[in-house]
């Protein structure tokens, strides 16, 4: 049985980008979505794909390596875990939805973290997208990507379950690619425990009452308990960060974005704290001061 499934999983895993596409051509042929395949879907799908697969060169590559390190200083600080063979006898089934809870609540602090100030910067490159479909859910900038990987390999460490690691991957990225649709689909008595593509939607929309709203991935849940939480209703708002500067389609652009504004950031910064010492009495005194 774990063979059957391990050969499904790398089979979808293998195949993820032509998912993506026929979710497309499935909301142009069966609904009618003529826009799924327009100019501007084309250029920033073709966007998403080319950030995506920048991360397979720079971070999935050495992703294992990266594992291995980060789980060599937890192991190196001597956290508290599981016991060994805590999982051993559980059903898979019940094994993999503790790790997608468990996992899903550590990815809404993530989200949460990559709202604020600082982390913003790198977390735009995925909000840049102005048509939000399946591929979005590939556009996560590089950064994103590292921060994400330390806390799952803290989090996996914790629970002692990495032999359901795959599984859980798979269902969580079906399901992200499934909630960045451009389907007005809402899971009814169910909204609070799976997202879905409009409760999701309300977190892409550029529009200020959306913003920081709707954070988890796969849980509505969390957001409800966080006071982060948006009621989902039919959305008519434009998606992406136009106004923010940041382009939607040229991916070398997107990439650069975080490092750029970083920088500018960290420059105001300097500048702010060269005037609040300059504006000190006694620099002032000391700087007119007669040289001896």
């Amino acid at each position: 049985m774990q063979e059957q499934i391990d050969w499904a999983v790398d089979l979808v895993f293998r195949h993820l980008v032509l998912v993506g596409g026929l979710s497309s051509v499935g909301l142009y042929l069966v609904l009618g979505r003529r826009e799924e395949l327009g100019r501007n879907a084309i250029l920033n799908s073709v966007a998403s794909l080319v950030v995506y697969f920048f991360n397979i060169m720079i971070v999935f590559r050495y992703y294992e390596a990266i594992s291995v390190w980060m789980q060599a200083q937890f192991d190196a600080i001597g956290l508290w875990t599981l016991p060994a063979g805590t999982w051993d006898g559980v059903p898979l089934a019940v094994t993999v939805l503790v790790g997608i809870v468990t996992r899903d609540f550590c990815d809404y602090w993530n989200h949460r973290l990559m709202h604020t100030r600082w982390g913003w910067p790198a977390h735009a490159a995925h909000h840049s997208d102005t048509h939000v479909n399946a591929f979005t859910a590939f556009r996560v900038h590089a950064f994103e990507s590292i921060l994400m990987t330390a806390s799952y390999v803290l989090l996996l460490t914790w629970l002692q379950i990495p032999e359901t690691i795959p599984v859980i991957m798979l269902l969580l990225i079906l399901l992200n690619m499934y909630v960045h649709l451009d389907l007005d689909i809402d899971h009814g008595p169910l909204r609070l425990l799976i997202a879905s593509p409009r409760f999701h939607r309300w977190h892409h929309a550029d529009t200020p009452e959306a913003y920081g709203k709707n954070l988890a991935n796969v849980m509505p849940l969390w957001d409800w308990l966080f006071a982060t939480y948006r009621r989902p209703d039919s959305i008519d708002a434009p998606m992406g960060l136009k106004e923010s500067g940041i382009s939607d389609i040229n991916p070398v652009a997107i990439l650069a974005y975080p490092v750029l504004q970083w920088g500018r950031m960290i420059r105001r910064r300097i500048r702010r704290v060269a005037l609040r010492i300059a504006a000190r009495p006694d620099a002032a005194a000391k700087w007119n001061a007669p040289a001896e």
